[in-house]
C-alpha cells in the first residue's frame, strides 16, 4: 500500500511517496515542483488568479503520474497563529468547541476568518483545568489550497500543519525538544513521553535572525533535552552553533524506527520530515 502527501513551501511544492510493508514504511519517491510565486503570499494569501491557474496546471500535471486517489496536505506554519489556553476539565463536545471559539475571539481580531486545530499539552493529574495549544489557520488558505489541487482530481485526505506532524513521529521519544527552521518563521515545542508540554513560534523579519532566536529559546528553556531541527533552513553550520551556543545534543531530525529511506533523499530529511508524520496521521484516520 502506498500514501501520497505533499508540503506547500513558499518557494516549491514537495511530493512523497510512502509505501508500507509488513516491516514498515520507506519513503519510495520524493520530488520537488519550483514555483516561480510566492505560493503563500501570492497564492494562498492573495489569491493571485494567473498564479493559482499556472500553478494548478504543474501540480495536476506532475499528480497524474500518481495512481493514489488520496493525498495527505501539510501546510508550514507561515501565517498561522497559536495561543495555550487553559480550559475545564470534563467539558462536552459542544462547551469545549464554544470555549476555543471564545479564546479565538480574545486573541483575534477576526476570528471568523480562522480555522481552529487543537493540540493537547501534558498537564498535571490533578490539575483543575487542562491545557491546549490552539492554532489558528486562515481559512482563505484552506479555501485556495482546494483550487490549487482542485485540477488534479485526486482527494485531500487531511491538511496537517508541519510542527504537528513532526511531533507525532516522536511519541516514544522520553524528553525531545523540536526545533523548526523556516525561512520565514522559528517553532519550538518540547515533548515528554512525546505528549508536548510548550509550543512558541514566531515570524522572522530576517533569515539571519533565525540562529540567534534559537539559540535565545533554548537557552530559556533550560534543561538538557536532546534537540532535533528540522526546516528549510537546516543544515550543518546552524546546526553546530546552535549547539555549541547551548551545550545541547543538536541533530538534524532523522527518521524514527520503523520507517526507512534510499540513501540519495537522506539530506532531504528535514525538509521532507513534516510529509511522513502528515501521511501516517492520514493512514490512521482512515483506519
Amino acid at each position: 500500500m502506498t500514501h501520497l502527501s505533499v508540503l506547500i513551501e513558499s518557494d516549491r511544492v514537495i511530493l512523497v511517496q510512502l509505501t508500507s510493508s509488513a516491516s514498515g514504511f520507506t519513503v519510495s519517491k520524493v520530488e520537488t515542483i519550483g514555483s516561480n510565486s510566492n505560493i503563500y503570499q501570492d497564492i494562498l494569501d492573495k489569491g493571485d488568479p494567473k498564479q493559482l491557474t499556472d500553478c494548478s496546471k504543474i501540480m495536476a500535471e506532475k499528480l497524474s503520474a500518481y495512481s493514489e486517489t488520496e493525498m495527505s496536505v501539510c501546510l508550514n506554519m507561515t501565517g498561522v497563529k497559536s495561543v495555550m489556553a487553559s480550559l475545564n476539565r470534563h467539558l462536552s463536545e459542544e462547551e469545549f468547541e464554544e470555549e476555543c471559539q471564545r479564546e479565538a475571539e480574545a486573541f483575534l481580531l477576526e476570528s471568523d476568518e480562522y480555522e481552529i486545530e487543537v493540540v493537547k499539552l501534558a498537564v498535571k493529574p490533578n490539575a483543575p483545568f487542562e491545557r491546549y495549544q490552539l492554532f489558528f489557520v486562515p481559512k482563505r488558505f484552506l479555501t485556495r489550497l482546494q483550487m490549487l489541487l482542485l485540477p488534479s482530481g485526486k482527494n485531500i485526505s487531511i491538511v496537517e500543519l508541519s510542527h504537528i506532524a513532526v511531533q507525532s513521529l516522536y511519541e516514544a521519544k522520553p524528553q525531545l525538544v523540536i526545533l523548526e527552521l523556516a525561512k520565514d518563521y522559528l517553532a519550538i515545542s518540547k515533548l515528554t513521553n512525546g505528549v508536548p508540554t510548550m509550543f512558541h513560534h514566531w515570524t522572522l523579519e530576517a533569515e539571519t535572525d533565525i540562529a540567534y532566536f534559537a539559540t535565545n529559546e533554548l537557552k530559556a528553556l533550560g534543561g538538557k533535552s536532546p534537540v532535533c531541527v528540522f526546516g528549510s533552513l537546516t543544515n550543518e553550520s546552524i546546526l553546530g552553533f546552535i549547539q555549541e551556543a547551548t551545550g545541547l545534543t543538536v541533530q538534524a531530525a532523522s527518521l524514527p524506527a520503523g520507517f526507512s529511506i534510499q540513501n540519495e533523499w537522506v539530506k532531504e530529511l528535514p525538509l521532507i520530515l513534516p510529509l511522513v508524520g502528515c501521511a501516517m496521521k492520514a493512514a490512521e484516520f482512515a483506519e
